[in-house]
């Protein structure tokens, strides 16, 4: 038996091997029914593409940037790295060389693609993307010409629908007929061996299937952190918000915690509000109350911001951010409970 276990999982690994030396698929174009969303800020237009519209769980999902600038601009696309970066609760598994298209009128055209894998089923979104303007521009930009300025795509919902299960061989057909009398069937222990093998193989991919899985949730889980601290860090780094761009600023400071909560505890609620977030929230025994409150009064200062008009000091926003820190830092996945899970 130990024997037939090794083979199993020798075979197993093998064929897991062979998979990633396979090269990715040419990126197709998007379909008629893509998700788009345009977006249009001064000098530039976005068009953001997501297809397919309704993908099934372990079928490519890709995200398609097109952007247009006018002469005097460049705009800033983020890069991720494919591999261990997300879009939310999307793994990048590629990204396409960003290629820029300049005419002869000084306009240029940027194209980029990301392809993302979903880890479960259900309802997921994918969040805004961050790029960055500078006009050059002096008779159009007045004061801010050669300033940064920050450009938001819009949160885009998606479901992932699970594996399709699809007949695999032909159908067996059975008719009268005579059996051939000479013909004998295999001897039983052939059968027996047969039997235990695809058993065994059957158990030992069941235990590796589990093992990856375990692994993959922690490591979704100490990600998330990693993912918030850097994206913190690089919101403080831009300091806090002028009075025109504080909607962009706590959008992306909410999305920030948002995105955390999804992947740390496996909240899945991207449509919700702030309130029935906190209530689905709460029910996680592994979030204190303390935690808890933290998390209320982030958010609610954030929905105030962004749906109430309320224009808080550069003192309170970068106050705020530090809480949503505290907060992340406060529940982050502890190498013991790593360990446990």
């Amino acid at each position: 038996m130990k024997r037939f276990l090794m083979l199993s999982i020798v075979f197993v690994v093998a064929c897991g091997s062979h998979a990633t030396e396979t090269g990715p698929d040419p990126i197709p174009e998007p379909p008629k029914d893509a998700i788009t969303k345009p977006l249009e800020s001064g000098p530039v237009k976005v068009s953001e593409r997501v297809w397919p519209a309704k993908p099934n769980l372990g079928e490519p999902i890709y995200v398609r940037l097109d952007i247009d600038a006018a002469a005097g601009t460049s705009v800033k696309v983020p890069y991720q790295e494919a591999g261990e970066a997300r879009l939310g609760r999307f793994k990048v598994e590629a990204v396409s060389p960003p290629e820029d298209t300049r005419n002869p009128d000084g306009t240029h055209h940027h194209h980029q693609v990301y392809t993302l894998s979903a880890s479960s089923s259900g309802k997921h979104r994918i969040p805004p993307l961050r790029l960055e303007l500078v006009d050059a521009r002096a008779d159009h930009a007045g004061s801010a010409a050669g300033k940064t300025q920050e450009i938001l795509t819009e949160e885009i919902p998606l479901e992932v629908a699970p594996v399709k299960t699809e007949a695999i061989g032909a159908e067996l057909k059975s008719g009268p007929g005579k059996l051939d009398p000479n013909v004998g069937g295999p001897p039983w222990m052939m059968i027996l061996l047969g039997a235990s093998a695809v058993a065994v193989l059957g158990a030992g991919s069941v235990l590796l299937l589990r093992a990856r899985k375990a692994r993959a949730q922690v490591a979704a889980r100490r990600s998330a952190y990693d993912e918030a601290v850097a994206k913190l860090g690089a919101l403080e780094q831009r300091g806090a918000p002028e009075a025109d761009t504080t909607d962009a600023w706590f959008v992306e400071l909410s999305a920030i915690v948002r995105d955390y909560l999804e992947q740390r505890y496996e909240i899945r609620a991207p449509e919700l509000t702030t309130e029935e977030f906190l209530q689905v929230a709460s029910r996680d025994p592994n979030l204190k109350a303390d935690h808890r409150a933290l998390l209320s009064t982030f958010l609610e200062l954030a929905d105030r911001v962004k749906f109430a008009g309320y224009r808080p000091e550069s003192a309170e926003s970068l106050a705020s951010l530090e809480v949503a820190r505290k907060f992340v830092e406060d529940t982050r996945l502890r190498a013991a409970e790593g360990a446990a899970a």
